[in-house]
């Protein structure tokens, strides 16, 4: 049997504006409990509670402005009767520290859970299931006086389900930690 198509789509008033503000960070497993179920419930695309284990929180990474971005694309196979979503996280960091360099690779030894928080004013959840890994790093010390001499990371996963949409009174408390 079909799915069923349960609506159509309407052309919104162009209101939509794109890039990312600020990005959180959390390590993938902090979302679950001892027994291996996620501590993050969703309804139709959007959390409607998200716990973290007691005392872990999500890390803030500002971004300057223009410089992050998000995606998610669908992948099907027509032969296999597959579909997946593939999640991906980029931003930058302009500093080549020490401090910085260590959380690098700290995020690159990780999977890990994004929130970002949107031009337009949503907050999305990325690799709530597997966690986005570290794919590349791109770090240098530039030419010019007015180039980067930072990293741009690229984070990656492929899920079963897409982003989830997340309330901003849910936002609110991801540096709190434990419960949202």
């Amino acid at each position: 049997m079909p799915c069923a198509i349960t609506s159509g789509y309407t052309i919104d008033c162009r209101e939509a504006v794109g890039g990312v503000e600020t990005i959180w960070v959390i390590e993938n497993g902090n979302l679950y409990d001892a027994s291996g179920n996620s501590t993050v419930t969703s309804a139709s695309g959007t959390v409607s509670a998200l716990n973290k284990l007691s005392g872990k929180k999500f890390y803030k990474i500002q971004v300057p402005r223009g410089t992050a971005s998000t995606s998610n694309a669908i992948t099907s196979s027509v032969e296999n009767g597959t579909i997946f979503y593939t999640h991906q996280v980029m931003f930058p960091i302009n500093s080549r520290s020490a401090t910085v360099r260590n959380l690098i690779n700290t995020l690159a030894k990780n999977r890990c859970s994004f929130v970002t928080k949107e031009m337009d004013g949503t907050y999305r959840l990325f690799g709530v299931e597997f966690g986005l890994t570290l794919e590349t790093t791109e770090s240098g010390s530039g030419t010019a006086a007015g180039d980067r001499n930072g990293y741009m990371c690229t984070f990656t996963s492929q899920e079963r389900e897409d982003f989830l949409v997340v309330p901003a009174n849910i936002a609110a408390t991801l540096e709190n930690n434990g419960t949202a």
